[in-house]
């Protein structure tokens, strides 16, 4: 091979490397573009479900459904994933930040925040079900002031808990989607 070629075959893979590595990481703190800022979240099928079973949840006891806000959504992706890939489960993240200044880090401005974390189960029926056994994981579930919510899962194959899921909870702020 030419070594030229060599050379752009090196570079396109440093640079995938490189581009991969910043999107798994998140922000270090520093505020979003405005384009990914604005981007309407992506849930996949079993975090949509446990939208769906959070929001029916809340429905029988007489509170608003929760929309899902992009910022919120990033903020629970990277937890979940940086949880998965560094092999601990915790509130406080890899880089000892709380979920107030996570969630300020990924772009969410707004009162009332929240939190709750679950591990070891693969689908949302059942990640349900660990969060509404507990008495204050309920609390945030039902907080009447919170008006949008983000999710995010992740699986660590060789992680002690294999799944990790992540619900943040905010105040209506920003844009939020149905």
């Amino acid at each position: 091979m030419p070594i030229s070629a060599a050379w752009r075959s090196t570079r396109t893979y440093l640079l995938a490397a490189a581009l991969t590595l910043a999107a798994a990481c998140g922000p270090a703190d520093a505020a979003l573009p405005a384009t990914a800022a604005a981007a309407r979240p992506a849930l996949d099928p079993e975090e949509r479900a446990l939208r769906a079973q959070i929001n029916a949840y809340r429905a029988a006891r007489g509170r608003r459904p929760l929309r899902v806000s992009a910022p919120l959504t990033r903020a629970a992706n990277w937890l979940s994933h940086d949880m998965a890939a560094k092999d601990y489960f915790d509130h406080v993240d890899s880089r000892g930040r709380n979920f107030d200044r996570r969630i300020a880090a990924f772009g969410f401005r707004g009162p009332s925040t929240g939190e709750n974390l679950a591990a070891g189960a693969p689908d949302a029926a059942a990640t349900f079900a660990i969060l509404k056994a507990s008495a204050s994981h309920r609390r945030t579930m039902l907080h009447a002031r919170l008006r949008v919510i983000g999710i995010g899962r992740a699986y660590g194959a060789g992680s002690m808990l294999g799944w990790y899921w992540t619900t943040t909870f905010g105040a209506a702020a920003g844009r939020a989607h149905n």
